[in-house]
């Protein structure tokens, strides 16, 4: 990821909604930008790999996926999906 210029603010504080004195954030115009900018990347350049796998194989592998960070998750007591 590039280096921001100072200027460039991706994130404000918020008040704690909730009245507490916890800091809350809010992602900026900019910020969603960036944001969609790299998710946008990182999805190219999952297309270029699997460029010639089969529908199968990429099927296959996101159900593997789904199920080593399911895992992950359980065992580190932080179980997937989360309770709204």
């Amino acid at each position: 990821m590039q280096q921001l210029h100072h200027d460039e603010r991706l994130r404000v504080c918020i008040p704690d909604p909730g009245g507490g004195i916890a800091r809350k954030f809010r992602i900026t115009a900019a910020g969603e930008r960036r944001l969609d900018e790299h998710r946008d990347g990182i999805i190219r350049g999952l297309d270029k790999v699997m460029a010639d796998w089969t529908p199968d194989d990429v099927a296959a592998f996101a159900a593997y996926l789904k199920r080593f960070n399911t895992d992950i998750e359980r065992l580190s007591g932080r179980a997937w999906p989360r309770p709204g």
